[in-house]
């Protein structure tokens, strides 16, 4: 039973992390001075990780966004993308299960995990580019963020009573 479980993991890790690839690869709108783009990823991230829990949901936040960044040419965001994606979808669990039994208070963990987002791509424009850049850029990135909040709110209300078998912890 356990490989059967471990199996099925895998298999919506591949699937998701796919899906994120060609969600984040050719939904996109690159930035000024060729220096990463805007993109819908984060609302897909948020959406797995508190549908699906975080075994499936924080390596498909990472996979699927660092393969894009390869793909797009950005391979100097790989790094930044895994580490931005993978604790935006760890902190976004943690808050939403130990909120898991309020009504609305649970959601608080989307806006807040996609803080933390864009608080490391700020520190990685700093590195890379400098301040100016990094100020610029972060706007964008807030409202990358913003859109990300909105649609995994949207998609979990429509989603959210199917039945699932593999993870419920509601």
């Amino acid at each position: 039973m356990k490989i059967k479980k471990t199996i099925q993991n895998i298999v919506y890790i591949a699937l998701l992390s796919a899906l994120l690839f060609v969600v984040t690869y050719f939904i996109r709108i690159p930035y000024m001075g060729n220096a990463g783009y805007f993109n819908l990823s984060d609302g897909l991230i948020l959406f797995f990780t508190i549908y699906f829990g975080p075994i499936i949901g924080i390596p498909t936040a990472i996979i699927g966004t660092t393969l894009a960044d390869l793909a797009s040419g950005f391979a100097n965001f790989m790094i930044p993308t895994a580490i931005a994606k993978g604790l935006e979808s760890i902190i976004c669990f943690i808050i939403f299960y130990f909120l898991r039994k309020t009504k609305y208070l649970k959601f608080i963990s989307l806006p807040i995990s996609s803080l933390i987002m864009v608080l490391v791509y700020f520190a990685s424009y700093i590195i890379l580019f400098g301040t100016t850049y990094a100020y610029t850029s972060s706007l964008f990135d807030l409202i990358q963020a913003t859109f990300g909040v909105i649609i995994s709110l949207v998609l979990y209300s429509a989603f959210k009573y199917l039945p699932i078998k593999h993870y419920q912890f509601n």
